[in-house]
């Protein structure tokens, strides 16, 4: 049995508090909050449609829409679909993994030949670095002068010592 329902999904109350860089983000999250509460389903069940999200998105991440209309159609299996109202549903198309490319000259190289990335470190046998029969000592680098009043009590003035100076002689 498939339910289609039509919601009016109010997100201000759940990015409001939320700082402006973090606004989108959040009334994201508190769609799914809200799909997962009315259509009874966990998070991972809840899939948002390509037109929903770039309506969501469509003034950046610091101005989401107050409110959103939208299509619910959830699936004998469970799985929630939800879109912009007047569309139908499309999944979000997530960019595919790049292959990694060569970084280094030897790397590009080897790619350019046409040799597998790598294939001389196998081949070659690793060369043993020789260990260095003398060790030098690090110099110590000497303390940092203290800056300001040498004085560890904390007062600015100088401390007046309870001996009494010598009296000049005329």
């Amino acid at each position: 049995m498939v339910i289609e329902r039509t919601y009016t999904v109010p997100l201000r109350s759940g990015f409001r508090n939320a700082p402006k860089y973090y606004r989108t983000n959040k009334a994201m999250s508190t769609l799914r909050a809200f799909l997962v509460r009315h259509m009874k389903v966990s998070d991972e069940n809840v899939k948002i449609g390509q037109h929903l999200n770039t309506f969501l998105w469509k003034h950046g991440i610091r101005n989401p829409p107050a409110r959103v209309t939208i299509n619910v159609r959830k699936d004998d299996d469970g799985i929630v679909t939800a879109e912009l109202e007047g569309k139908t549903f499309t999944e979000s198309v997530k960019p595919l993994a790049r292959e990694e490319q060569p970084t280094g000259l030897k790397e590009k190289l080897q790619a350019a030949v046409g040799g597998k990335k790598g294939a001389a470190d196998t081949e070659a046998e690793p060369e043993e670095k020789p260990e260095k029969s003398e060790a030098k000592p690090k110099a110590k680098k000497a303390p940092a002068k203290k800056r300001g009043n040498d004085d560890v009590s904390g007062s600015r003035k100088p401390t007046v010592s309870s001996e009494k100076a010598p009296a000049k002689e005329e």
